[in-house]
């Protein structure tokens, strides 16, 4: 069983002791696009590999993202890591110096020009924030963080030099007089406008208790919280409570260490406890920048006005100070990402009834999205590690700080720049940046997989062919063999077999390559119900009651899908030009073509229940047996 290692350490290399090692973790931008990037991941480690004189194997590209200030660029995250327990400090400072020095050749026909944005590993001096121009006399040989980069400058310059040392020193006391004048003056204006404010009556303050709420969380911090911001915050934040940032401290014990819980791109999350003993979840944004400031407000906006039982509720906000914190209900058990790949695997691993109910529950907080909510929102960002977990393993859904709000009915794209996760972006997304509420469709199949089989969306590790999760599963889907190839081996033997073989024909679906083969939120959820054997009206449902099956030739039938079709699935639910079956309400499928909208037959009765807010039991039961090889 492979170590979880914690960051910053990796797993080492395949073929050696298996251990947790230290690399050397660089982040690079690259001059081309996301989508471009996608192809081109190993030749980039090749790369790398030569520049710094590494094996290929010792170089693995953990992420990529489009550059936040150009969406032409793409930021990419590697890891180098050591053939023992860690590199030694001469190896680790050639690595650095190679890189800052650009003695890296890394192709530019492929890459573009590339920057460095830094290079760590303990023991190396911290990384300048931008890469050091060594041919050209502008770097700050003074600032700390350049020594090691620092350029010798020879003596002939030493005369220039002191002149242009004394006219520094004669503008920098000309400067220091203008500023001392401009602060006399300004510090006069406050004297007299305090005066002023002592002669006038106080106004009087506002009656409603929540209507001095947020003036008094924002008055404390005049300087950051513009007016902009400050009307947003009002507008947003609905119910949600303000709290100040003595309450958050008081909640999270001085946001002390040992209390994180999680940590992101944009923020650390602490467990907390308020001071009426309810426990809660504290995430702190790590920067202040407008990036920051747009995904805080997105996500307490979504947050405010969306409601449902497998999204992760919002209870209030702190916007004092240098502070951004939003504080959510705590979801106690952890992340299904932690329990296929991380630390709850080993004490919590889950069996195949759980994953069916984290399934389901996930599906329905994506259809209450997709259909149900007003207006649409598009996640964007949905992955196995932002599906949240009770100790019952009820999921429920978080962080909405890349989510925007659908179109129209949700068919129309929205045109943006890439953001998400490597390995859960849809490839129209990717290559476009046309988003769709089934671009969020792709990311579920994506999780559906990683129920299925335990891995991980994009695993470096894994040997070559099997690093990519979809492009590995999906020529498995399609027969008994070869779902039991790819199954968790994790679920063991005694597991009903023609419910991984219904989920794995839901996954397929999703993970479609074309959209508008795609199923929508409100489809995946009702036939993950029959799945789960959720509702009597379904267990009463003769056309489903003989279940998938898998022929004595070894290809996944639709004889219990109840329609006129060939019982053989592969030309039908795998093609690109696939029909798709929708339900009705009596759980029978009907068949609606894939050249128009997908649409689920709602009746009377349907209406009233919703599609992703059904009232059948949360727990999934079902039947067990040994798999027998045929």
């Amino acid at each position: 069983m492979a170590l979880n290692c914690q960051d910053p350490l990796t797993n080492s290399l395949p073929g050696t002791t298996c251990l947790c090692v230290w690399p050397i973790k660089v982040e690079l931008r690259l001059g081309i696009a996301l989508y471009t990037f996608f192809a081109l991941v190993s030749e980039l480690a090749q790369d790398i590999a030569s520049g710094v004189l590494m094996k290929q194997s010792q170089v693995r590209v953990m992420g990529a993202n489009a550059a936040t200030e150009d969406p032409e660029k793409t930021v990419v995250l590697i890891d180098l890591v050591p053939l023992g327990e860690k590199f030694d400090k001469a190896t680790a400072l050639l690595v650095f110096e190679r890189f800052w020095h650009k003695q890296v050749n890394i192709n530019s026909m492929h890459f573009g020009n590339y920057d460095v944005l830094y290079v760590t590993y303990q023991g190396l001096p911290p990384s300048p924030p931008t890469a050091p121009r060594m041919n050209n006399g502008l770097s700050n040989v003074n600032d700390p963080r350049l020594h090691p980069l620092a350029v010798d400058v020879g003596n002939h310059r030493e005369t220039k030099s002191r002149g242009i040392i004394v006219i520094i020193v004669l503008s920098s006391v000309f400067a220091f007089i203008l500023c001392s004048g401009a602060a006399l003056v300004i510090c006069f204006k406050i004297r007299n406008r305090n005066h002023l404010t002592e002669e006038s009556p106080m106004p009087p303050k506002p009656a409603g208790p929540g209507s001095a709420v947020v003036g008094s969380r924002l008055g404390s911090r005049p300087i950051s919280a513009s007016p902009s911001f400050s009307s947003s915050i009002v507008t947003y934040k609905g119910t949600a409570k303000t709290f100040s940032l003595i309450e958050m401290e008081r909640a999270t014990q001085r946001f002390d260490n040992s209390r994180i819980i999680g940590e992101g791109g944009f923020g650390r999350v602490y467990e907390g406890i308020l001071e009426d003993g309810e426990r809660v979840a504290v995430k702190i944004l790590k920067r202040d920048d407008q990036q920051v400031t747009r995904e805080f407000l997105a996500e307490l906006e979504m947050l405010s006005r969306l409601h449902h039982r497998n999204l992760v509720k919002l209870i209030g906000i702190c916007t004092e100070e240098h502070i951004r914190c939003l504080v959510y209900e705590l979801v106690p058990n952890g992340s299904v990402e932690s329990h296929l790949h991380g630390s709850d695997k080993g004490t919590a691993p889950l069996d195949w009834d759980a994953r069916l109910k984290i399934a389901l529950g996930a599906a329905r907080a994506l259809a209450y999205l997709h259909e149900d909510s007003s207006p649409r929102v598009i996640h964007r960002d949905f992955k196995s590690s932002n599906i949240l977990l009770e100790h019952d393993f009820t999921p429920k859904v978080s962080d909405f700080g890349l989510a925007r709000t659908a179109i129209g009915e949700g068919n129309e794209h929205i045109s943006t720049r890439v953001m998400g996760t490597f390995g859960y972006v849809a490839p129209e997304y990717a290559m476009t940046g046309h988003l769709l509420v089934k671009s969020d469709v792709y990311s579920y199949g994506v999780v559906l997989l990683e129920l299925l089989t335990g891995r991980k969306p994009v695993d470096i590790l894994r040997p070559p062919g099997q690093e990519n999760l979809v492009a590995w599963a999906c020529p498995f889907l399609t027969s008994r063999d070869g779902l039991e190839t790819i199954i968790d081996p994790s679920l063991g033997n005694s597991i009903l077999f023609d419910s991984i073989a219904k989920v794995a024909a839901i996954a397929s679906m999703c993970v479609q390559p074309e959209v508008d083969q795609r199923p929508f939120m409100g489809e995946v959820v009702q036939a993950l119900k029959l799945v789960c054997d959720e509702g009597s009206e379904f267990n009463e449902s003769r056309s489903f009651s003989q279940d998938l099956h898998i022929q004595d030739s070894g290809i996944i039938s639709r004889a219990s899908l109840d329609v006129d079709v060939e019982p053989v699935v592969s030309a039908e639910l795998f093609n690109a030009s696939a029909h798709y079956d929708t339900l009705d309400a009596s759980g029978s499928f009907r068949r609606y073509s894939s050249s128009g909208p997908l649409r689920v037959g709602r009746t009377g009765h349907n209406r009233e229940r919703g599609l992703s807010t059904g009232s059948s039991s949360e727990h999934c039961g079902t039947q067990r047996f040994r798999i027998d090889s045929e």
